[in-house]
């Protein structure tokens, strides 16, 4: 549809735009059995602070899939650690940014399997970065810090904890096996460390990626239920429907609401900008 465009054209203006994917199966799409996994992804954007999200199905899992989704874009792009994102977050004009909340899990997992106390440590340390966000932006919302006054706050009290994570990294990385559960989650992390860092570098980015993730929840909790899509063009119009509904959520609106307010007014507008005031994020919930 013409908006769904148009939500796609304002996440690659957006400064930060985070990305996530997760499977769904399509039962007649060419060339492939019905029972072939594809994948719905989600990119998530702001214009003027308010969010964004947009849903797009796609046969494979491939990088080359973010990119076309993102195209010509220019900011910070917050992923998991999957290495589908590599390319994209190699390009000159994209800083790429981690996820401690995956980082985390590393070592959540360990600590339920094995209740390991360097796990426990892990997390614990991780947990500060997490304080620090909290009660820097509850000073931000509440109007005693102004933006300049948070990054630079965030960051620095960041980087502290940012020194005490990477030298207990080192330390761990210096006597644990390599091969071992916590030697491995060792390694990923600092292989991530580089990118999961760069959140305090604007106000928009947070620690981790979940905003992406908790935008595609309800596709996965709906895929309990339905299983699966027909066709290509049912896939395709489950991502339509999937980025109005979680958009209008996101900036207030009762979705079906809105829903009936669009399709109610949308055959009767004409021209660009009688089309951008029904985008969720344009359109306020006390206009109609």
């Amino acid at each position: 549809s013409g908006l769904v465009e148009r939500m796609r054209d304002d996440i690659r203006a957006s400064p930060v735009v985070r990305m996530d994917e997760t499977t769904v199966q399509v039962l007649k799409e060419d060339g492939r059995p019905p029972g072939a996994t594809s994948r719905m992804w989600v990119a998530m954007g702001y214009q003027d602070k308010r969010p964004i999200y947009l849903f797009a199905y796609s046969p494979s899992r491939s990088g080359k899939i973010a990119e076309s989704i993102l195209g010509p874009y220019s900011g910070y792009l917050q992923t998991d650690g999957y290495s589908g994102y590599n390319a994209l977050g190699a390009r000159a004009d994209v800083v790429h940014v981690g996820c401690w909340a995956h980082i985390r899990r590393e070592f959540a997992d360990i600590y339920r399997t094995q209740k390991s106390p360097l796990a426990l440590e892990a997390i614990t340390l991780i947990r500060e970065l997490y304080t620090i966000e909290r009660s820097c932006r509850a000073e931000l919302e509440a109007g005693t810090l102004d933006e300049p006054g948070f990054l630079s706050r965030r960051k620095t009290d960041a980087e502290k904890a940012f020194e005490k994570i990477l030298s207990w990294l080192y330390a761990r990385k210096a006597e644990i096996p390599p091969q071992s559960s916590m030697g491995k989650a060792v390694a990923y992390v600092l292989g991530q460390y580089e990118r999961s860092i760069r959140y305090v570098d604007h106000v928009l980015l947070t620690p981790d990626n979940n905003l992406a993730e908790n935008a595609i929840r309800p596709f996965v909790v709906g895929r309990k239920n339905w299983l699966f899509c027909d066709s290509q063009a049912g896939a395709w119009a489950s991502s339509t429907l999937y980025s109005l509904i979680e958009t209008a959520k996101a900036n207030g609106h009762e979705p079906y609401r809105y829903l009936c307010h669009l399709f109610d007014t949308l055959p009767r507008l004409t021209g660009n900008e009688a089309m951008n005031s029904l985008l969720p994020y344009v359109l306020k919930p006390t206009e109609y």
